[in-house]
């Protein structure tokens, strides 16, 4: 069956319409693409599905950086706060006077 070329534009416009509307939809499509492998695609559809496709992978792409980062943020402030309580109980046991530290027992009272 040949469509003309009014008819074709109408349907990419509906097509369009509906991948924005429903985002499922494309999905979809993209299934009944796999399910059909055979059926010849028009030249103008296959490099629109191309251009798709490539700006999935784009936005995976920086959704992994973006969490990737974040991960790598938090570690660092993790390893930072760590850091800092470390040299803060080294600087107050430094300043403590020795008469004023708790003498440190190797056991527990009553365990001998």
């Amino acid at each position: 069956m040949r469509l003309s070329y009014r008819q074709q534009r109408q349907l990419r416009l509906i097509g369009a319409g509906l991948r924005q509307s429903d985002p499922h939809m494309g999905a979809m499509f993209g299934i009944f693409g796999r399910l059909y492998p055979r059926q010849d695609l028009p030249d103008w559809e296959q490099m629109a599905q191309v251009t798709v496709d490539q700006g999935r992978l784009r936005q995976a792409a920086a959704w992994i950086v973006a969490a990737l980062t974040a991960v790598a943020v938090a570690i660092t402030a993790l390893l930072d706060s760590a850091v800092t309580m470390a040299a803060r109980r080294r600087r107050a046991r430094a300043q403590a006077p020795a008469a004023n530290r708790e003498p440190t027992r190797p056991w527990p009272e009553g365990a001998a």
